[in-house]
């Protein structure tokens, strides 16, 4: 099996409707845990811009973490 190449994410922005600014960060910081966490991430390439809507069926911020992170996964395996 080939050494997958890491991830780099070089800007994440997440639209937080509602949401106050730390609440934000925490959120994003959740997320970026969960996609490191994932370990097997799918070989993308060079994405100009990846967008993942989802919609929000949770006041529970690691739930909310573990809906966008998965979207982003979906969205990655797509891409390839």
């Amino acid at each position: 099996m080939s050494p997958r190449a890491p991830l780099q994410i070089d800007r994440f922005r997440l639209e937080l409707p509602g949401g106050s600014a730390s609440e934000g960060r925490k959120l994003a910081a959740l997320v970026v845990a969960r996609l490191a966490e994932a370990g097997a991430l799918p070989q993308a390439g060079d994405l100009p811009a990846l967008n993942v809507v989802i919609p929000a069926t949770t006041g529970d911020p690691v739930r909310l973490a573990e809906e966008i992170s998965a979207g982003i996964l979906r969205a990655l395996a797509h891409q390839t």
